[in-house]
């Protein structure tokens, strides 16, 4: 397959995200574009060069029209589900701007079609192809944390709820978690290898945004933090806003049992550098600089391992090309569809914990 034809459902403001990422990365065509306010889809097909009878209103006429290979789905959150599994069924491959889903029932549907169609789902988590998140998960993998018993990840806005149809249930499904948090929350479940969440604890808040007239009709969290304990026995504590009276809720980072590990270097915390840690190293042809950050109670030495050199990545052009390569080649996901599910199920277990005000059980969809 030289040229990958693809047709994005929803032409806001995301659709030309995805358009230009797929420009970049090469080797894909727009060839059709879909949007149910037909001013609009013709609008983005003389943006982007698509025929006028190749911009539709509806997706499956879209399908059997022409001769896409892939569809690109950029409608708001709770539009998700009906394009992409139409356009699985029609055995086409699929990527979906995150999140996967506004709900849990349909994110499960989605992974469901996924399956039995045998065809591509990838979700739109752009900053999972970042160069430290990618070597974040060759050290976990390769067993230099040794067992994750804690983690924590944040992502912090001080001011910035966006407009549109991010601030509205009937749209958004729910606010900053599912918006921003998506990213965070996906990435060190990636990390840690996907873990299966059992239980999760949390609350969510909305105060600061309806202190403002312009989000009086705003119905979604500006905030959230969740308390997750995953069935290995290990824990993660997420924390995200759009909106506080703070500058940061923290960064990202991993205990093991044998060493620690922060993103945004990314920076390993061990006792002594390793053959295993110069030759992970070496094989990425990073650099290794190492602090020594004093000694314990009885003399163990303490050391701060940062790798240096790690490549600036265009992380959308980054996810596309793995889209393509992935769909040239029958590869699976890049980014596995049961994987983006889990942020679904802790999602969905953050909302009912808010609601009942007390820790819950969550259960992992069995395909």
């Amino acid at each position: 397959m030289d040229t990958i034809r693809v047709g994005i459902v929803g032409t806001g403001g995301i659709s030309r995200a995805h358009q230009k990422a797929y420009q970049k990365a090469g080797g894909f065509e727009i060839a059709a574009v879909c949007d149910i306010f037909e001013d609009k889809a013709l609008k983005a097909a003389e943006e982007w060069g698509v025929p006028k009878k190749n911009a539709f209103t509806d997706v499956e006429e879209m399908l059997e029209a022409t001769d896409v290979d892939t569809v690109s789905v950029c409608t708001y959150n709770q539009a998700h589900k009906d394009p992409t599994v139409t356009a699985l069924q029609a055995g086409k491959h699929v990527f979906c701007e995150k999140p996967m889903a506004a709900t849990l029932e349909d994110a499960t549907e989605m992974v469901r079609v996924a399956r039995s169609s045998g065809r591509i789902l990838q979700i739109g988590i752009h900053s999972t192809f970042g160069s430290d998140t990618q070597f974040a998960r060759q050290l976990v993998d390769h067993g230099v944390l040794g067992d994750i018993y804690y983690a924590e990840t944040a992502a912090t806005r001080r001011r910035g709820i966006p407009g549109g149809t991010f601030i509205y249930q009937k749209t958004a499904g729910a606010g900053a978690v599912v918006d921003i948090g998506i990213y965070n929350m996906h990435n060190a479940l990636y990390v840690m290898g996907y873990p299966k969440p059992v239980r999760v604890s949390a609350t969510t808040a909305d105060y600061i945004a309806h202190r403002d007239s312009r989000w009086d009709e705003m119905d979604v969290e500006e905030f959230g933090a969740a308390w997750i304990r995953f069935e290995n026995g290990g824990v993660l504590l997420f924390k995200v806003s759009w909106a506080i009276h703070q500058n940061s809720l923290g960064g990202t980072y991993f205990l093991g049992k044998d060493a620690g590990l922060s993103l945004g270097g990314p920076v390993v915390y061990a006792d002594s550098l390793t053959d295993q840690l110069q030759e992970l190293a070496k094989t990425n042809d990073y650099g290794i600089k190492t602090e020594e950050a004093g000694k314990g109670w009885f003399g163990q030495e303490m050391l701060d391992i940062t790798f240096t050199g790690l490549p600036g990545v265009d992380v959308w052009e980054a996810q596309m090309k793995a889209f393509g390569n992935a769909v040239r080649t029958g590869s699976p996901s890049p980014i596995p569809p049961e994987g983006v599910l889990l942020t679904n199920v802790i999602m969905d277990g953050i909302f009912r914990s808010q609601t009942c005000g007390e820790e819950v059980a969550v259960e992992v969809p069995v395909f």
